[in-house]
């Protein structure tokens, strides 16, 4: 009987492997990003990363969700990805309704192409803890901004139309 189990077990696994390579997806790739987030940060972060950077490089769109990822888990911030954005005065796109259309466009299915679905992309790669950008030939970690503006005085980084700094 348990012969027969592991036999089983096995050929569900080949049959498993074998239709995730038709769809081009290895076990690897599927277990990366299982569980790491939900549909709704996605939702919430590609429609910031759109509103602030949706015209940027797409490592502009990364280092711009990074920042908010780096806020959430800094301790001087709110700990949701949700809490990060709506906190008061923080981004502009909030506060001006844009970013509230933009969750509206996402459920309406606008953004599975173009720069909204380069956002997704980047929003999902952030979530599962990408915390560097390739700009320009280099890899730039970014793991301690706190901060990105279009001027920002002493900044210590620009990636396209956008400051970096650590803190203020």
């Amino acid at each position: 009987m348990k012969f027969k189990t592991l036999v089983v077990r096995m050929i569900a696994v080949f049959v498993l492997a074998g239709v995730m390579s038709l769809s081009g997806t290895t076990l690897s790739k599927a277990a990366e990003w299982d569980d790491e987030y939900t549909s709704k940060e996605v939702k919430m972060m590609a429609s910031i990363i759109f509103c602030e950077a949706g015209n940027q490089s797409y490592a502009g769109k990364l280092a711009v969700g990074i920042v908010i990822m780096n806020r959430k888990r800094s301790g001087k911030f709110p700990n949701t990805v949700e809490k990060v954005i709506k906190q008061r005065g923080q981004f502009t796109p909030v506060r001006t309704g844009k970013y509230a259309r933009e969750l509206k466009k996402y459920s309406k299915g606008s953004y599975k192409k173009g720069a909204r679905a380069q956002c997704v992309r980047a929003a999902k790669q952030v979530l599962a803890g990408r915390d560097s950008v390739k700009y320009r030939g280099k890899t730039i970690q970014m793991n301690k901004y706190l901060f990105f503006s279009q001027h920002l005085r002493n900044a210590k980084l620009r990636i396209g139309g956008h400051d970096f700094k650590i803190k203020f």
